[in-house]
């Protein structure tokens, strides 16, 4: 029987759309958030980053009995595992929301998904152009912009921590918010980690 062969660049597709997916889920609570309904939103997210964790698993199992990869190994193994990465940071922060019992959103969390949005999107855009080896270009671009997308991440992370630490008395808020502000930046780190692989990886095997 003739073994069913796997497109990793449609799989990469596959698990970036994830991310979009999950980072859209959370916009969309941002936008009517109720904490009592926050379990039943984290479950749904949950749900897609298992999803994605089997498309992982089913990456990497084909890979070990692949004789000829269209990029190297460590290429594959590397990006499938940031692409993870960035999945299970966004799935994390909806955890800290729900833990921590936060009950009202800052003001700022509004522009932290609208932000993690556009960087999902654009690494879903990196690996439709990452599937035509032929693309430099169109790659370098986005590469470029997701990095663009990190430092406008990493700016609002030090404006809500200082806002945070300057007006906020009550420590448990202190501390509530820092976990979620870490875990945010944490989610624009690793979209950017996974554009850099995907930008190595270009680079080697084109």
């Amino acid at each position: 029987m003739k073994k069913e062969e796997l497109n990793y660049y449609d799989e990469f597709i596959n698990m970036s759309n994830y991310a979009v997916e999950i980072s859209k889920a959370m916009k969309g609570l941002s936008e009517s958030y109720d904490y009592e309904k926050i379990k039943e939103q984290e479950k749904t997210v949950h749900e897609k980053e298992n999803e994605a964790d089997k498309n992982q698993h089913k990456i990497l199992n084909y890979l070990i009995k692949d004789f000829v990869p269209p990029i190297e190994r460590e290429d594959i193994i590397n990006i499938t595992r940031k692409l993870d990465d960035v999945i299970d940071n966004i799935d994390e922060v909806m955890i800290d929301l729900d833990i921590l019992s936060t009950k009202v959103l800052r003001p700022d969390f509004p522009k932290y998904v609208e932000l993690l949005e556009v960087a999902t999107s654009k690494m879903k855009e990196l690996f439709v152009a990452f599937k035509n080896m032929e693309k430099y270009d169109e790659v370098n671009k986005l590469v470029i912009a997701i990095n663009g997308v990190e430092e406008q991440g990493d700016k609002l992370f030090q404006q809500s921590i200082r806002d945070l630490y300057s007006s906020e008395n009550d420590a448990v808020e202190v501390a509530r918010w820092t976990t979620i502000y870490n875990g945010l930046e944490d989610c624009f780190d690793s979209v950017e980690h996974v554009s850099e692989c995907v930008d190595e990886a270009f680079m080697k095997n084109a």
